[in-house]
């Protein structure tokens, strides 16, 4: 009688294990991102500068709707795509943008970047203000500008 309650609670566990492990290597893959950056010396002396931080996969999108199905069907037709939930008809701009949570992610990324690739060019050693952030369908730019010795005055 004890070996058939070791078993009753065994397998529910196991099973229990399986699917936990199996959730577990569902995770979303990590946003892939490319940085980009130029500087100039301003009218006035100071430094200003460009961030760009470019992204290529976003966690809901789907490797299909990217490429967009352009097979043709078995009666030799071309299949539109637009009675299929999900795709997009042929020839549309497929550009999902990122949900509130997503951008806030890719913002702070690109301000940490920014910072990193102003520590290794060794520019701004008083600090920097990013004076404009602007939003683009597959990238983010931070403009802005070094501080100089006046301005801490």
């Amino acid at each position: 009688m004890k070996t058939h309650l070791k078993n009753v609670y065994r397998w529910p566990l196991i099973l229990l294990a399986i699917g936990l492990f199996g959730c577990a290597s569902n995770e979303p893959k990590p946003i892939e991102t490319t940085d980009h950056f130029t500087s100039q010396l301003g009218p006035s002396g100071v430094t200003q500068f460009a961030f760009g931080l470019s992204w290529f996969n976003l966690p809901d999108e789907d490797s299909d709707n990217i490429r967009g199905r352009r097979e043709g069907r078995r009666d030799g037709g071309r299949d539109s795509g637009i009675d299929r939930q999900g795709s997009r008809p042929i020839g549309s701009n497929f550009n999902p943008q990122p949900d509130n949570e997503t951008k806030l992610a890719l913002e702070d990324k690109a301000v940490r970047n920014l910072k990193n690739t102003l520590e290794k060019r060794d520019l701004c050693p008083i600090g920097y203000t990013i004076d404009d952030i602007i939003w683009e369908s597959r990238r983010i730019r931070l403009m802005g500008a070094c501080k100089s010795k006046l301005s801490q005055k």
